[in-house]
């Protein structure tokens, strides 16, 4: 053998594992997943396009952060 054979031989080698990884560690993408979220105020559930709560009209874009409490 000689060391062209082998450099190439090399990088056959490399070029398939980088493809192995590359495809160990793709992730499925689920179509419709998390499309829908639940309104803070009433509950209902609604799309994830739209801006405002369907049932009450309160708005789904705010964030509401509620502090935690920790006794000592």
């Amino acid at each position: 053998m000689s060391a062209t054979s082998i450099c190439f031989s090399l990088l056959i080698v490399l070029f398939a594992i980088l493809m192995l990884y590359k495809v160990r560690t793709l992730k499925p993408q689920v179509p419709g997943y998390g499309s829908q979220r639940m309104c803070p105020s009433c509950g209902v559930i609604t799309s994830r396009l739209k801006a405002c709560c369907l049932e009450c009209g309160q708005s789904l874009t705010a964030a509401s952060v509620t502090p935690i409490l920790v006794e000592k």
